[in-house]
């Protein structure tokens, strides 16, 4: 594999890359990659079915009714080992006319100066990591191979969409469950995990007919956690129910993260041109292909 730096806790390149890594695993799910197990599943009865089918009716539309999302405002916490840092994101999602999704991130700086740039644009099929400090890119297709490259952990370019609309269930699985229990207004439902051997359990709530999912983990064949997912403090944003504050702990490599959201703007207006890598793959940036990272 490329070495990025040669002092991961000293130099520019070390710290941008742990950053992104943490900020990622906060929105990206970093679920294991797999097959799925086929396992029995558990027979509803049709009120419950009913139950649940108005849950990921309400999740779904919530989605559907998001064309676009602007978080300008947000505070990224990351622990990893003993190392601990706090930094300033914002973040712009859109839905393009082509059908794809469309998303950039950036870390900022001292005086909000643009530290880093991940753009993903499905439209194009195009994954890039910018390094402003160094100057530097990394440029490939977008796949689970190149982000998994990058960032040390395996990470599922289909989970962007579950992350960032807090919804488990947006990748199509809402049958297969092995177990669906229900406490007044609590909801636990567990389910094959996506890699063979792997369980999910999701937590949600419904209050007043609004559904808030609040904890998603992932356990592998041996019941060993790898991965906690939580979400709260839940707000309205044009009529839309939304957590302001995102949890991600994966025990196994010792890495935390956690994201509070200040300020979010939902159907706004977003050129494309936000989403336009070419500004980072000019001749002023050294360009380094995604395959290099696996040499």
């Amino acid at each position: 594999m490329r070495k990025i730096c040669s002092s991961q806790t000293n130099c520019e390149t070390g710290i941008a890359i742990r950053t992104y890594k943490g900020f990622c695993l906060a929105l990206l799910f970093a679920t294991i990659v797999g097959c799925g197990l086929r396992t029995s599943t558990v027979q509803l009865t049709p009120a419950a079915r009913v139950e649940l089918d108005a849950i990921f009716t309400t999740l779904q539309v919530r989605y559907d009714l998001t064309g676009s999302l602007k978080i300008t405002q947000m505070v990224v916490t990351i622990e990893e080992d003993e190392q601990r840092e706090e930094l300033r994101e914002s973040l712009w999602y859109k839905k393009s006319e082509k059908g794809g999704e469309l998303l950039h991130i950036q870390a900022k700086g001292a005086y909000d100066a643009p530290r880093g740039v991940a753009i993903a644009n499905q439209d194009e099929n195009q994954f890039i990591l910018s390094l402003l400090n160094e100057r530097r890119t990394y440029s490939g297709p977008l796949s689970d191979g190149a982000l998994r490259e990058i960032f040390g952990i395996d990470l599922r370019v289909s989970d962007v969409l579950s992350a960032i609309f807090a919804n488990p269930f947006l990748d199509g699985r809402r049958n297969d469950f092995t177990s669906v229990e229900r406490a007044g207004a609590k909801f636990t439902i567990t389910r094959p995990g996506v890699k063979s051997g792997h369980v999910e359990t999701v937590t949600l709530f419904v209050r007043e007919g609004e559904p808030r999912v609040t904890e998603w983990h992932i356990h592998d064949k041996n019941k060993v956690l790898q991965q906690r997912s939580a979400f709260s403090d839940y707000r309205e944003v044009s009529g839309i129910l939304r957590p302001h504050r995102v949890e991600i702990e994966r025990p196994l490599e010792k890495t935390r993260v956690a994201v509070n959201i200040a300020k979010v703007e939902l159907n706004v207006e977003i050129n494309d041109s936000k989403f336009n890598a070419a500004p980072f793959l000019s001749e002023d940036f050294e360009i380094i292909p995604l395959s290099e990272l696996a040499e």
